[in-house]
């Protein structure tokens, strides 16, 4: 690194801060202010970063502008930490700096309401929101602001958000964006558990496992020396908690339901494409107005808000049959094989009565990281090191914690409930 980085010199004497919850002073430069004056990051205030889960946590009303400056402070401060590494210090470059700081910045930019539950339907045609992050990079006034104040170009900034990355230092700085301890996890494990007030997500000491990472020389990604071995077991068990009790809510999962049958039933894929450009509360609006499926969206957005209840539930333990075959599905699959099951229970003529929730088939707490063992002078697998982190990460995890569950409309759970049939009736469901 020849030139230091100003938002480093920053960090370390600050003239300028935005104060963010918990008290939390993030140092700002003329030209990230600039980035942040844009119409396209200010955006992001209009932008839930938890979305349905405040319709169980109500005070969980942050925002993806909040929680994109926690990640650039975090960026600065692990920074910080790696350049006391002469290694490092000495092979980094400053453009490669500048690169890291602005994607940390910027990796929200094309999210849009409701993001993560519509791309999970896997839409055909759905631009997801790392190509919609590089044509906003790109082709806005943000790609202006880069070039006027910045040695790296636009392009750079949207090809290492892609994990484009070449040089040792570029495949460390990727890891430290994304990763099983990267700086997006660290700040929003303890936002969204604060702003939700549940202690779950900031019971490890996230200080302790940033002063303990390393550089693997094997594979120039992060990883952990031993003394971080027990803050590192702690935020798996955070995620674990978060998970299970926050992000993947019975309710919260009820609400994605009713929200991805909304937004199966708009008329066009155009109309799809046109959430991606508004604001939260203008899409629960456009949707309301748009769907085919109007009484859901007024349960789901409308002033009373009547959220489908849960008659049934397994987990790849319980029902390994069930699970894996609803996981399977396509979601216009899941959408008729929810239809069907509604004309099986009997529940009325009443549209999207009954709706299956499938639970998503990627791996949400992979913790695949290393850890050096000064003994031995050799890195290995924090899964071999850790039962704690095999068994919550890997077993746990998937049997129990993602689970396929019915929900019925309020006035349906009694008779559901009380009825003994509703796995047979899946079955014949998912038969067809």
């Amino acid at each position: 690194m020849k030139r230091p980085l100003l938002e480093l010199e920053a960090l370390r004497n600050p003239q300028r801060v935005i104060r963010i919850a918990y008290q939390q002073d993030v140092p700002i430069t003329n030209r990230i202010s600039a980035l942040i004056d844009t119409p396209a990051f200010h955006r992001l205030t209009h932008l839930s970063q938890l979305g349905l889960v405040a319709r169980v946590y109500p005070s969980a009303q942050h925002t993806r502008f909040e929680h994109s400056l926690g990640v650039y402070h975090l960026a600065l401060r692990y920074l910080e930490h790696f350049l006391g590494s002469p290694d490092f210090r000495k092979s980094v470059t400053t453009i490669e700096l500048e690169i890291f700081v602005l994607a940390a910045l910027l990796h929200d930019i094309g999210h849009w309401p409701f993001c993560h539950p519509i791309e999970d339907m896997r839409l055909p045609g759905l631009v997801g929101h790392e190509q919609r992050a590089t044509k906003i990079i790109c082709e806005t006034e943000i790609a202006s602001e880069i070039d006027l104040h910045w040695s790296c170009t636009p392009q750079d900034v949207a090809h290492f958000l892609t994990g484009a990355v070449g040089t040792p230092c570029q495949q460390l700085l990727y890891s430290m964006l994304s990763s099983p301890v990267d700086i997006d996890k660290m700040d929003y494990l303890q936002r969204d558990s604060l702003h939700a007030g549940v202690p779950y997500g900031r019971n490890y000491d996230q200080q302790r496992l940033l002063s303990g990472l390393i550089a693997d020389p094997h594979t120039n990604q992060l990883a952990l020396s031993g003394k971080s071995l027990t803050a590192a077991e702690m935020m798996v068990f955070a995620r674990y908690v978060m998970f299970s009790e926050v992000y993947w809510h019975k309710t919260v999962r009820s609400a994605t339901a009713m929200l991805q049958c909304c937004v199966q039933q708009m008329p066009t894929s155009e109309n799809i494409a046109t959430i991606c450009s508004l604001s939260d509360h203008e899409a629960e609006i456009y949707i309301r107005d748009t769907t085919e499926a109007r009484a859901l969206a007024a349960d789901l957005f409308g002033p009373i808000r009547k959220i489908h209840k849960s008659v049934f539930q397994c987990n790849a333990s319980t029902n390994a049959e069930i699970y894996h075959r609803v996981a399977g599905l396509s979601y216009s699959e899941l959408n008729a094989t929810s239809r069907r099951l509604q004309d099986l229970m009997r529940c009325g003529k009443t549209p999207n009565a009954v709706l299956i929730d499938a639970p998503p088939t990627e791996l949400e707490v992979q913790f695949d990281l290393n850890v050096y063992d000064k003994i031995t002078d050799d890195f290995s697998p924090l899964s071999d090191r850790s039962p704690v982190v095999r068994v919550l990460a890997e077993e746990q995890f998937d049997y129990h914690v993602k689970r396929v569950r019915i929900f019925v409309r309020s006035e349906l759970v009694d008779g559901c409930r009380a009825r003994g049939d509703l796995e047979g009736l899946l079955l014949r469901a998912l038969s067809g």
